[in-house]
């Protein structure tokens, strides 16, 4: 087989299980990001194929979660907001950092990426607190903890 079929077939391979990850749980840019790296595409070239990839497996997760959406508190909406604003200045972030720099990053925003993915369930059990129990401070803390995550992901 030519290497350029093993190479392409590698990419949608990993593409497709990285999508398929990200409409579980998540997580699957452990995945996609560095075996694109291990393809050889320089990290920062990497992330934003990474991000281009994998973003229509987040639309179908949406779409297969539709129905508990419906069923979603209003507040979570407006979680939106700084997940634009996250992920914009995420993507400013990446465009200016040297790629020196950025290669020295990679392995800790991997185990950033790691850490966030382990502790998933307690950060959402607690953000799942009941109504009366929501408070500004919990939504002020979703808001910049979203924001923060959004800058990763962008």
């Amino acid at each position: 087989m030519p290497v350029d079929f093993v190479h392409h077939l590698t990419i949608f391979t990993v593409g497709f299980v990285a999508s398929a990850i990200n409409a579980f749980a998540f997580g699957g840019s452990l995945v996609s990001f560095p075996t694109l790296i291990w393809l050889g595409l320089p990290p920062i070239v990497a992330n934003a194929t990474n991000t281009a990839a994998v973003w229509p497996g987040s639309l179908g997760a949406v779409w297969g979660y539709r129905r508990e959406l419906r069923e979603t508190s209003p507040q979570v909406y407006w979680l939106i907001a700084p997940s634009i604003a996250g992920a914009l200045a995420g993507a400013v972030l990446l465009r200016i950092t040297p790629a020196d720099v950025f290669d020295r990053l990679v392995p800790l925003l991997i185990l950033f990426a790691t850490l966030l993915f382990a502790v998933q369930d307690r950060v959402q059990r607690m953000l799942n607190l009941a109504p009366e129990h929501r408070g500004s401070l919990w939504f002020t803390a979703a808001v910049v903890f979203q924001f923060f995550v959004s800058v990763y992901g962008g």
